[in-house]
């Protein structure tokens, strides 16, 4: 299903707002401790925001070129 422009959010085929920021879309997830810890380990020892080491892990996984 197509997604609705609805100004600056759009509408995904759940009924659930999109909000994008140059040209990203906000996601939330959950994940578990162990996670989180090695996350915010890696974030601190490359001096980097968590949301960066996430965007390039999913980046690697999915297979597409770095930004």
């Amino acid at each position: 299903m197509a997604k609705k422009e609805m100004g600056t959010t759009k509408v995904g085929p759940r009924g659930g707002e999109t909000t994008r920021k140059r040209g990203q879309v906000k996601k939330t997830l959950w994940i578990n401790e162990d996670e989180d810890r090695e996350l915010r380990k890696i974030a601190y020892e490359e001096h980097r925001s968590e949301a960066s080491v996430v965007r390039e892990a999913l980046r690697s996984y999915l297979g597409l070129e770095e930004e």
